[in-house]
């Protein structure tokens, strides 16, 4: 299985379906219309085949949903095969030249990361702009894989909390890479008492205030004045869940409230709660509290 050398070299842009002059199949999954912040997804179901010589503008991390495939792949002139088992992970970074050739059908999970996104992490935690993601054909890496899975499940779904779970996703995806594929270590100063008191109360006030709306990560961070990576983990110290389990917890409670007042309908509710949808609502108020809002409201 030899790689033609006579391959047209390709740049893919951020815009769009970043994979759209690589693949000649459109993606039967895509997060180009929701446009998260940071971050990418498509999945591809691929015949055997291969690509032309490309390279990206973005990290892409390859997740193989599907069954297992030799692969081959000649990155930066230099070539590597293996077996890309089920759950198995692929990286590649950004502006690096490579082609890929596969033997069987391919059931595969692209998340593209952004520069911007990886460089700003690796300031926080490196102290430093000058750092390089190491590339790997294969590895088993567990949390690359389930974020990649919740992901995905979070724009199949299409719920209102997409965007701030993307987010947040992204963050701790960048964070993770830059610790275990860059050529530096990070240095993470550990807090152990979580925001302070009236910084907790800002965000908490925050969520509250706009809890009807899609609340954004980046804008409670900003508004507090730190990066959306310690909030995240300050957050999570100081109230024992992150960031999404907590504005679900707050829209079920409000849920509650309006409920037991009798004065509007559930799907009224679902709405001014911040719940994309009446099923939405219901999904998460008898995961929480164990009985559906119809029946909570006839207790």
């Amino acid at each position: 299985m030899k790689m033609p050398n006579n391959r047209q070299k390709q740049i893919v842009t951020n815009g769009g379906n970043p994979f759209s002059q690589v693949f000649s199949e459109p993606p039967m999954l895509s997060s180009s219309k929701i446009i998260w912040s940071g971050m990418s997804l498509e999945q591809h179901c691929l015949p055997p085949g291969e690509t032309p010589e490309y390279s990206l503008e973005q990290f892409a991390i390859t997740i193989n949903l599907g069954q297992s495939f030799r692969v081959e792949r000649t990155l930066d002139r230099h070539l590597k095969t293996g077996l890309m088992f089920t759950g198995a992970v692929g990286l590649c970074p950004m502006y690096t030249s490579q082609a890929i050739r596969w033997d069987r059908d391919a059931n595969i999970l692209l998340l593209n990361l952004q520069h911007e996104l990886l460089t700003r992490n690796a300031v926080e935690l490196l102290d430093t702009d000058q750092y390089e993601m190491l590339p790997h054909l294969i590895t088993q890496d567990p949390l690359v894989h389930q974020i990649g899975l919740g992901l995905k499940a979070q724009l199949q779904t299409n719920s209102s909390e997409s965007r701030l779970y993307a987010e947040s996703a992204a963050t701790f995806l960048a964070v993770h890479l830059l610790q275990n594929y860059s050529t530096r270590k990070s240095s993470i100063q550990e807090y152990v008492a979580g925001l302070p008191q009236q910084q907790l109360k800002k965000a908490v006030d925050y969520i509250q205030d706009n809890l009807t709306q899609e609340i954004s990560l980046d804008a409670i961070a900003n508004y507090l004045g730190i990066s959306r990576y310690y909030f995240c983990r300050l957050f999570k110290q100081s109230t024992g869940l992150s960031l999404h389990q907590y504005l679900i917890q707050q829209r079920v409670e409000r849920a509650k409230q309006l409920l037991l007042q009798g004065k509007m309908s559930i799907a009224d509710i679902a709405q001014a709660c911040g719940f994309s949808h009446q099923s939405h609502l219901h999904r998460h108020f008898k995961r929480s509290t164990g009985v559906t809002p119809k029946k909570f409201s006839n207790l």
